[in-house]
């Protein structure tokens, strides 16, 4: 249990590092390292796969791709407004409902199923994978499109 504290502690502190951090490499990196706490975490609670796939997507090519989306795009320093900011909570909030409604159904849902939580994340969670596949995709996409508009210009 104290070992979940602790994972969960280390990734919520490298995400609000990630985002508030001015530069990128040292923003993907702490990003990186709340996906490499995550793969911990599952690797902690018996979900070897998840683990690896967690580690291969997340900390490595979620990196990769927005290292490289940062080195072809112009920089620009732009003043965030406070209603910009404002919008960007709200949303995060609604955002959240979801998560937290999930949450409590799956846990209601879970007393009566015994399940790992390997077997929890491949059966139940499925989505989810296949969502950070598309998320892969979308943006090995975006990096070729990048690369192409950049060949363009030369």
């Amino acid at each position: 249990m104290w070992l979940e504290t602790i994972l969960a502690i280390g990734m919520v502190t490298s995400a609000v590092f990630a985002i508030y951090l001015k530069e990128t490499v040292s923003s993907v990196l702490s990003l990186s390292t709340m996906m490499l706490l995550l793969a911990l975490l599952y690797f902690n609670l018996n979900a070897p796969f998840a683990a690896i796939f967690q580690l291969a997507l997340g900390a490595g090519t979620a990196a990769i791709f927005l290292l490289a989306g940062d080195t072809l795009t112009k920089k620009t320093d732009a003043k965030t407004s406070t209603k910009t900011k404002l919008v960007g909570l709200i949303v995060s909030a609604v955002l959240c409902v979801p998560v937290i409604v999930g949450t409590v159904a799956t846990e209601s849902f879970s007393s009566s199923v015994d399940l790992s939580i390997s077997s929890a994340i491949w059966e139940l969670r499925a989505i989810d994978v296949l969502a950070q596949g598309l998320v892969v995709l979308t943006a090995a996409l975006g990096v070729i499109i990048l690369l192409k508009e950049e060949r363009r210009r030369k």
